[in-house]
């Protein structure tokens, strides 16, 4: 099997890890999308529940908008009680307004690309309904970058508790912390943590 340099390194610094990657075998960081309204709104969607759950809603919509990918055309047009009869939470859909207005309204992209990694932060979390769980998404999935933990997330948790490597009553700092060892290649990590629970 050939590993990538990233995962032969994760694991000669990690042999809970290395279990996990050598039944998983070699998985690939998605290269990163400039698709960057979909993959915002599909985060959005995936908030607090399960990824199965999340796709059959994404599904759901995209076929009633006749389209394979998200768009502000989609809800640009749409107010707040409209998102909802569509089967979004109250928050959600105010949540995907509001980055629809960015989007629409404002040069996102354009601002993106000019922001330091402070300012990133700063200005996509200042979007209702987008916290850090959904940045460090973004970060790994959208942008592709190759050091991305997230503490926050259910499931990593529980890979990691699963695995041996925090105990159930650990701590967020307790995750972060274990997760030190992966880096610069937590991303590549997570995506091992996650496959293992398929």
């Amino acid at each position: 099997m050939n590993y990538s340099k990233e995962e032969i390194y994760l694991m000669e610094k990690d042999t809970l890890l290395k279990t996990i990657i050598l039944k998983n075998e070699h998985l690939k960081l998605r290269k990163p999308t400039r698709m960057y309204y979909d993959s915002m709104i599909n985060l959005v969607i995936s908030q607090f529940i399960s990824t199965s759950a999340a796709s059959s809603i994404s599904n759901k919509l995209l076929s009633s908008f006749d389209s394979e990918l998200f768009t502000e055309d989609n809800f640009k047009n749409l107010k707040l009680i409209d998102i909802q009869q569509l089967g979004l939470s109250k928050n959600k859909s105010k949540s995907i307004l509001e980055i629809t207005h960015h989007f629409i309204n404002l040069d996102f992209i354009k601002k993106l690309n000019t922001l330091s990694e402070k300012e990133f932060d700063e200005y996509f979390l200042s979007i209702y309904g987008v916290g850090p769980w959904s940045l460090n998404m973004f970060k790994l999935f959208s942008l592709g970058k190759k050091d991305i933990f997230s503490s926050h997330d259910a499931a990593l948790r529980k890979a990691m508790v699963i695995n041996n490597m925090v105990n159930q009553h650990a701590k967020s700092e307790d995750y972060d912390s274990y997760s030190t060892l992966w880096k610069p290649f937590r991303s590549i990590a997570c995506l091992h943590l996650w496959k293992s629970l398929d």
